[in-house]
Formats: structure tokens, C-alpha cells, sequence
């Protein structure tokens, strides 16, 4: 069995980066031993041993564990990937636990934290699992200093996932009066107009409504997928739908029967308001054929530490937010699912990220890709994830599909599910 030597500074951060890295990621099992020493000291039955730095101290931890005044910029903290020496466990802890984002004030309109303000995009190294990266070289290491064990290994996955914001375009005959005089006296475009008369409004089946195709598509390539349905709200917000209404019942129910899971998506106002989320929650949970234990804010509203402590006081098992909503990439520099950290509390929660990978609306219309370019973009992460044995966690809304914008895109994902 290997020990640990290490300093009883920061004991519970440093157990956290232990367990992730050195258990969850390589399936080692290990004994730790606090002294007062500078630096980690992985020591093998065999005698040989491994040394590295340690670095939380320079993430300007304080006894009570929170930011100081003097919090410095993400760019101050390069160590982590550009070093003489360097600390994995402490790397690993401020990217998985979102650190570069507790109190950051430079916002979007939406209240998120930018990718552009990571370390990762000023650095350049969000298209690269990291962690994934400093566990393959401890194993490395390892390996040179004589460790005989078997390294835990992942199979690569595809993980889809549906947020369910409209689950139809239209709940009346009047509503698709409306789309088509929106084409044509709103935006003046009778290219529009000419297409939603050709292809959606004298049918019967809602343009949005493409479960069946879907689920049929996802088990012809014995896939699961999970469809994040929204509670209960207002009428007057955003992306409101009567979630009993019988269409949307009987389509939970054919997710349900079908083998595919139901999740939950809080809305825009939920991320920071537990009294808000839970009441979505169970309104959800009430009509669900299934057991609500995952999903996905709305909009990828998250602020850390607090949203991961919503989830977890609602029991839930795990969250899906954290992807940027104008990069793909690799924003906790993870390829797979890992426990959550609580920074304020300093201990591991129940609760496990598994981070958003890549979604529709990025590639469309943050990053304005053509087609062809999203396609081998998506192969590109892909032939990442499969190195690493990665979960590649896509996002597609069903409302991104039977409309003239999206037209296009179709064999995007259909190219991505069936390779």
C-alpha cells in the first residue's frame, strides 16, 4: 500500500485531492501520515519514493478556508501549468472545486463566470483533460519507481442529454398563426415563412416533438440519454410550459417505459435560491414516473460553492452544469463524473459533477461554427475522451432541430451519435 507524507495543513482539502486523484482516477489505496514536512512524500512498499510540491498554501487558503481580500487573478496562479515544480493534488483541488470562481465579480449578463476569465482559456489548455493528464503521470511515475499494482481503468461513453425547455412549439392552433406572422411581419423573412408552411404547419406533430425519432436513434446505437424536464413556475417565465399537460405526461411516461431517464432542469431564478428549487423540484418529482436524482440548471446558471450546496440539501445524486456555455472544453479539467467538494464547509459532499462536455447552442451560435467545422470539433474531443476513457456528456435541446436555423445541424448530431 503506499503513504502519504504530507504537512496537517489544509488536512481536509488535501484528503479531498488525494481521493479523487489517487483512488477514484488510479484505484490506488493508501495510508495517510501528517508531519511537519515541506512538500507531499508518496512512499512505495518498496522504498522508493515520489516527491512533489505543495502548493495549497498558494491558493491563499486561511484557516477558515475563504478567499482573503487580496485574492490574486487566475493568471498568478500559473504554477499549475507552468512549473519547475509543481503540486498535482493542489492543481487538482482548485480546478474541481471551481475555486477561480468563488466570489468572482466578473460576471456575464446572466451572472455566470466567463471561460474567457479561467486560467484555462488565458492559458490555453481547456480543450485538454488536465487532471486526467497529472493522473497519467503520477501512474508514470510510479510505475519508474517499481509499483506493481493495476491502475483503475475507464471505458469511454457518450453521455446525451436533453434540457427540456419547450417540449413543443406550439399548444394551439393560434400559436402557429403566430410563428408564421412572426416570420413575415417580424423579421420580414419569407424564406422562414416559406419553410414552416412546407415542413410544420399543416402537420400534425409538433416541430419540437422528436422524442420518438430521438429514442429510436439513441437505441439503434444502444445509447441511454436523460431528458431534464423543468417544475413548476409563473406562466410569465421564461421557457414556461404546463407540465400536466397531458402531452407532457404521456412523454415522460414513453422516456420512462423506454429505458431512458428523467432529470430535473431548475430554472433561470433556482441556482442560488434553495426555497425556489426545491418547490420546482417536487412539482416535478410529483408527476415523474421516475426518481428525480440528476440534471442540469437552466442556462448554466452556477455559482460555487453554493449551487452544489442546493443540490446536495435537495438529495439529489448529480449535477451536470458545469460547461461554459460560449466554449466547449473542459472547465473543471475533468473528462468524467468526480465527487464535489464543499469549500465552505471543507468537506466532500455526496453529491458528484459530471461536467458538461460540449452543448448545440455553443457550437451554433457562440462559437458560430459552420456545420462541418462543429462535426470534426466533436471528433477532435471525442478522439480525447477515448484516450483518457472519458464520458463525452453532450447537450442537444430538442427545440434545436425542426426550425430553418437548425436544419442543418441535424447530421451534426446524427454523425456524432452514430460513429
Amino acid at each position: 500500500m503506499l503513504t502519504i507524507y504530507t504537512s496537517p495543513k489544509f488536512q481536509p482539502e488535501k484528503e479531498y485531492a488525494f481521493h479523487v486523484l489517487l483512488h477514484e482516477m488510479l484505484g490506488l489505496d493508501y495510508n495517510i501520515e501528517y508531519q511537519d514536512i515541506t512538500g507531499h512524500l508518496l512512499r512505495l512498499p518498496n522504498g522508493g519514493e515520489l516527491k512533489t510540491e505543495d502548493d495549497f498554501a498558494k491558493l491563499e487558503l486561511s484557516e477558515s478556508f475563504k478567499l482573503s481580500e487580496n485574492w490574486s487573478s487566475p493568471s498568478s496562479l500559473s504554477f499549475i501549468v507552468h512549473r519547475s515544480s509543481f503540486d498535482p493534488f493542489a492543481a487538482t483541488f482548485f480546478m474541481l472545486t471551481r475555486w477561480e470562481e468563488i466570489n468572482a465579480t466578473a460576471l456575464d449578463v446572466h451572472g455566470r463566470f466567463p471561460a474567457n476569465k479561467s486560467l484555462a482559456w488565458q492559458q490555453g489548455f481547456l480543450h485538454r483533460p488536465v487532471v486526467n493528464e497529472w493522473a497519467d503521470e503520477l501512474w508514470d511515475k510510479l510505475l519508474q519507481l517499481g509499483w506493481k499494482g493495476v491502475r483503475k481503468h475507464r471505458k469511454f461513453q457518450i453521455s446525451l442529454s436533453c434540457d427540456v425547455d419547450h417540449p413543443r412549439l406550439w399548444w394551439s392552433a393560434t400559436d402557429r398563426l403566430k410563428t408564421l406572422a412572426g416570420s413575415v411581419f417580424k423579421r420580414g423573412d419569407f424564406g422562414e415563412a416559406t419553410y414552416w408552411l412546407q415542413n410544420h404547419i399543416f402537420s400534425q406533430k409538433d416541430p419540437y416533438d422528436v422524442f420518438d425519432s430521438w429514442l429510436d436513434l439513441f437505441e439503434k446505437n444502444n445509447l441511454v440519454a436523460q431528458f431534464n424536464f423543468m417544475g413548476d413556475r409563473p406562466p410569465e417565465s421564461d421557457c414556461w410550459y404546463p407540465l400536466r399537460h397531458p402531452f407532457v405526461k404521456a412523454l415522460m411516461e414513453r422516456i420512462a417505459t423506454r429505458g431512458h431517464r428523467i432529470g430535473f432542469h431548475p430554472s433561470y431564478e433556482a441556482f442560488e435560491n434553495q426555497e425556489v428549487f426545491n418547490r420546482e423540484l417536487e412539482s416535478l418529482r410529483a408527476i415523474s414516473p421516475l426518481d428525480i436524482t440528476a440534471g442540469r440548471q437552466h442556462y448554466l446558471r452556477f455559482a460555487a460553492p453554493k449551487t452544489w450546496q442546493i443540490w446536495e440539501a435537495a438529495g439529489l445524486k448529480e449535477d451536470s452544469t458545469l460547461g461554459y456555455p460560449e466554449a466547449e472544453g473542459f472547465r473543471c479539467g475533468i473528462c468524467h463524473d468526480y465527487p464535489v467538494f464543499d469549500t465552505q464547509q471543507r468537506k466532500m459532499l455526496q453529491l458528484r459533477e459530471k461536467p458538461l462536455l460540449a452543448m448545440d447552442v455553443t457550437l451554433a451560435q457562440y462559437r458560430r461554427y459552420t456545420p462541418e467545422q462543429a462535426s470534426e470539433r466533436l471528433a477532435e474531443l471525442r478522439k480525447t475522451l477515448e484516450r483518457h476513457g472519458g464520458d463525452f456528456t453532450l447537450l442537444w435541446h430538442n427545440s434545436s432541430w425542426n426550425t430553418p436555423q437548425w436544419e442543418a445541424w441535424k447530421n451534426v448530431f446524427h454523425s456524432f451519435i452514430s460513429s
